[in-house]
């Protein structure tokens, strides 16, 4: 595989982006053994309780507007990937030398029956990723690097296009799909959504920090769109994804260069769905940068703005793989 080809798909271990592949390469032999994990607590790894849809409703402009948490399977993680104190460069040796996974995290899918149009936010994974060969056509190292590095427990009926039947939800019910960033836990379920118009941020779309485009359908086209300046407080851009621009699109960079977040502006408080900000509300309260981030300084302005502005706003505070996501959205938790 060409170094040009690999570095076009780098998906969410975004390694071609923070380590040469020549170096990468002199490791690979080393891998297939340093991986060999110790299952006998295998169990414990894969029986995650399934989190079932927890929907809340909220006060929009004096209407009663339906939001649902929809879990679209788990993922596990190295845990050098969910914490890590490395340099960047040498973080895709660590993870890949840790034999150690997280538990299973949810894969949370947020749909909002908006008054202008039902808006979902990412797409979660779909249950191809569990086939052996899938992440084959991004050739072997990529490949390789991504069966060692990640495990999913997904089926058919955790993905959002059925989950979505189960609420009563119809493609042609749907303003728009809104990707927080490009990494394949939040944009496998793209194939769902073939004539629904998908917003992505342009810089996010242009210069992705991980993105495997082999993964995504040929048709996949999304809007891309450019915050306006001054729109608003704390992050100063943003982009209104609805007229009554109660629900913005606002840049929460380092996780990815240009990763988004979705905040949507209610009557009783603010609702932050944070995407890859960070794995969990911890990591927010105490500074603690995700293992996998493109851009440490820039995650951390990330913590401090968020934080500046829960301060000045009620806000509850969603990110895609924290377990208590769902519960705090039904019970309205600020942070």
């Amino acid at each position: 595989m060409q170094r040009r080809q690999f570095i076009k798909s780098t998906g969410i271990i975004s390694l071609a982006s923070i380590v040469p592949i020549n170096l990468f390469s002199q490791f690979s032999h080393s891998l297939d053994e340093c991986n060999q994990l110790d299952i006998s607590n295998i169990g414990s790894l894969i029986s995650i309780n399934k989190l079932e849809t927890q929907t809340t409703t909220v006060k929009c402009n004096g209407t009663n507007v339906k939001i649902h948490a929809v879990q679209t399977g788990s993922v596990a993680v190295k845990k050098s990937h969910l914490t890590n104190r490395t340099i960047r460069f040498l973080t895709p040796l660590k993870i890949s030398l840790d034999k150690h996974f997280t538990e299973f995290m949810p894969i949370w899918v947020w749909v909002i029956e908006h008054p202008e149009g039902v808006i979902v936010i990412d797409t979660g994974e779909n249950s191809n990723v569990m086939n052996p060969d899938y992440f084959d056509p991004l050739g072997k190292l990529a490949a390789n690097y991504s069966k060692k590095n990640f495990r999913f427990n997904v089926t058919k009926e955790d993905e959002i296009g059925f989950q979505l039947g189960k609420l009563g939800i119809s493609n042609d019910r749907i303003k728009n799909v809104v990707l927080t960033h490009l990494h394949i836990d939040h944009t496998d379920g793209i194939k769902d959504f073939k004539n629904v118009e998908i917003i992505v941020n342009d810089q996010e779309f242009k210069r992705p920090s991980g993105h495997f485009p082999e993964l995504t359908p040929n048709w996949f086209k999304p809007r891309t769109v450019q915050y306006k300046k001054d729109f608003m407080e704390t992050f100063a851009e943003a982009f209104p994804i609805t007229k009554s621009e109660d629900l913005l699109l606002i840049p929460t960079n380092g996780h990815t260069r240009n990763h988004a977040s979705v905040l949507f502006k209610t009557d009783e408080c603010d609702i932050l769905f944070a995407g890859d900000v960070c794995y969990n509300q911890e990591q927010l309260i105490t500074n603690d940068v995700p293992g996998i981030n493109i851009n440490r300084k820039e995650t951390i302005k990330t913590y401090e703005k968020i934080k500046t502005y829960s301060n000045n706003n009620k806000m509850i505070f969603l990110p895609s793989h924290d377990v208590n996501s769902g519960t705090r959205l039904i019970k309205k938790i600020t942070l």
